[in-house]
């Protein structure tokens, strides 16, 4: 009974300290999973504060800052996620990506994710929006073979991407992985870490609109500054500001070299301008057809060449030319040249924007050589209208020139009679005959005078702009006309300053100003009795910095309503004038910065007047 007793006495101790050890453990379990749950709810909670730090600083970053900061972000967060490696991969469809990346010292960084050659199952469900995590390679599907293979190749561990976006296309993708042991990436992990993802979408999006709108004002203000140098060019300041131009542009795109191609209006390579290196065009017979027929031309390898582009690839591989880009220069519908570009560095794609700015800049360039090509036109008309106004001035002087040439004539053959009947005589007088020839000689080199003035005043060619004395021009024009003078019973005289400056233009056009303007006087002074026609050319300094050429009449003067019309074109005061003459007389001074004037003198006639500028570069 007492056995019984005590047995169930420590029966019922046992239990107690069974019981009892049971409540313990039970609450030290409690305890535990509430220190646990105490754990993760401060884990998170400081995961939590950890994007809401980081998010609060993206936003008020600079975009130039904004890969910094990522970078710190990446540090911040894998640190606290206890991995090794994070990445954000910029995505650029059809370009090369940007690398923001972390890894503790001694590790590589990762690689990139969206390489289709080595990860081509997780490149396409991160297109797709969707998130690629592994917390052991076995757990990758037999399509991703690839992927393992890669993965194993770079240490790779345990992986999560996640694509970053912002309402519209991927931007990129945010990766971190573990190379030193596997890991798990729960749902609520996953939830978190796309929280942050969103957060460096935002600023991606962000840098992306900020640096597009930096390099829209860029293009906006390249634009203008072309616009503006080449809205007032000249044909002769042309190929300066071209080279500038180009400069300017291939600054802007950051490529190696930069080619301007002018297309003549039979469609040949007339001219061309270059930065760097310039490829012959002639070398590059395939692209230049392509180029005329209106086509844009790009590649960024060579192997993108098609076989009738063989010439072409060889003349590449001989300039070490990988990318380019060639577009056409059209005003309307005619193409008047072409822009390339490229680089010799690295590969690189033609993208929608960069095409974009291409066309922008080559409307400029084009309406350049398309204003270009028409000032020359319209050069070259002015110069057969010159030349036809020369021409007809020295029409003029027909009589006076006919003079001119007979004196010499006439005295060579009166000479050459008198020598023949010397040597006719038994005993030749040969000083007689010596004194002859001499003379012949020096009436032949009269006679070659007067015809190697008149070719030069009525030679065509391009403008030769050289240093020249006004003395000598306004002499030159005397001697021509001072036959025609003695004919028309006119007094003429030379008033020249002798001390003048050199002048810089064109001999040839200043002398048929001179001229044109010696024999409206003439004409003027025909009405006037023979004693009172007079006719003055003045040279003289303005007192600045340019020569003054005056030629001052006795004739009727002008009305004063004429002064300023006598110089428009086909105005004319004169029964049988064009009134052509003093207009071209006008463009021609104008073109060499000068001002032609005209005014009635104060005891009759009327007074011609032109400025020409020093010339700057033969001064002292």
């Amino acid at each position: 009974m007492r056995l019984e007793a005590q047995s169930l006495v420590l029966g019922a101790a046992v239990a107690l300290i069974v019981a009892e050890t049971l409540v313990i453990l039970w609450l030290l379990l409690r305890r535990s999973a509430r220190r646990r749950t105490k754990f993760v709810i401060e884990e998170r909670l400081r995961f939590e504060a950890l994007l809401a730090e980081l998010s609060a600083g993206l936003i008020h970053v600079a975009a130039s800052g904004i890969d910094a900061a990522l970078e710190r972000g990446l540090r911040q967060v894998g640190t606290f996620l206890g991995v090794d490696r994070g990445s954000v991969d910029e995505y650029v469809e059809g370009g090369p990506s940007v690398r923001i990346a972390w890894a503790p010292p001694g590790l590589e960084e990762p690689p990139r994710v969206m390489d289709s050659d080595q990860f081509p199952w997780s490149a396409e469900k991160l297109r797709r929006g969707d998130v690629v995590r592994f917390a052991s390679k076995d757990e990758l599907p037999e399509e991703a073979v690839i992927d393992r293979a890669s993965f194993e190749r770079v240490g790779t561990r345990s992986k999560v991407s996640l694509p970053l976006r912002a309402g519209g296309p991927m931007l990129g993708v945010l990766s971190f992985g573990s190379v030193r042991a596997e890991r798990a990436w729960p749902d609520e992990l996953i939830e978190r870490l796309r929280l942050l993802s969103e957060a460096f979408a935002g600023a991606l999006e962000r840098k992306r609109m900020e640096l597009a709108l930096g390099e829209r004002l860029r293009l906006e203000k390249l634009l203008s500054s072309l616009a503006t140098a080449f809205s007032h060019l000249s044909a002769g300041d042309f190929d300066r500001e071209v080279q500038r131009g180009l400069r300017q542009v291939v600054d802007f795109l950051g490529v190696d070299r930069g080619s301007l191609i002018e297309f003549s209006r039979d469609g040949r390579a007339a001219h061309s301008w270059a930065i760097e290196e310039w490829m012959d065009a002639d070398e590059f017979p395939w692209m230049t057809a392509r180029l005329q027929r209106g086509d844009v031309v790009s590649f960024s390898q060579l192997e993108q060449l098609s076989d009738e582009a063989a010439v072409d690839r060889q003349s590449y591989l001989k300039h070490r030319v990988k990318p380019q880009v060639a577009v056409p220069l059209l005003v309307g519908s005619t193409v008047v040249g072409g822009l390339v570009f490229s680089a010799a560095s690295a590969e690189r794609a033609t993208s929608g924007e960069l095409m974009e700015q291409l066309n922008l800049v080559g409307d400029v360039f084009a309406h350049a050589l398309s204003r270009k090509q028409g000032e020359l036109e319209a050069r070259r008309l002015r110069q057969e209208l010159t030349h036809i106004g020369r021409v007809s001035a020295l029409g003029e002087l027909t009589a006076s020139l006919a003079h001119e040439l007979n004196q010499p004539l006439t005295a060579i053959l009166s000479n050459a009679q008198a020598a023949r009947r010397l040597l006719d005589v038994d005993v030749v007088n040969l000083q007689g005959i010596r004194e002859i020839l001499n003379d012949i000689i020096d009436d032949d080199k009269r006679a070659a005078a007067v015809i190697h003035r008149l070719r030069l005043m009525l030679k065509k060619g391009d403008l030769e702009f050289v240093s020249l004395d006004v003395n000598e021009i306004v002499s030159e024009v005397a001697w021509l006309v001072r036959s025609d003078v003695v004919i028309r019973h006119v007094s003429m005289s030379l008033e020249l300053d002798t001390d003048l400056p050199r002048v810089r233009g064109d001999r040839v056009q200043l002398q048929q100003i001179v001229l044109n303007l010696v024999l409206n006087s003439l004409d003027a002074v025909r009405e006037r009795d023979a004693d009172d026609r007079t006719l003055v050319i003045r040279t003289t300094k303005n007192g600045g910095p340019a020569v003054v050429v005056a030629v001052e009449d006795s004739g009727i003067g002008i009305d004063e309503k004429d002064t300023e019309r006598i110089f428009e074109p086909l105005y004319t005061t004169k029964q049988d004038g064009l009134g052509m003459g003093l207009a071209i007389a006008r463009t021609i001074i104008n073109a060499h910065g000068g001002q032609l004037e005209a005014a009635s003198n104060i005891h009759g006639g009327a007074t011609f007047q032109f400025t020409l500028p020093v010339d700057t570069e033969d001064a002292p």
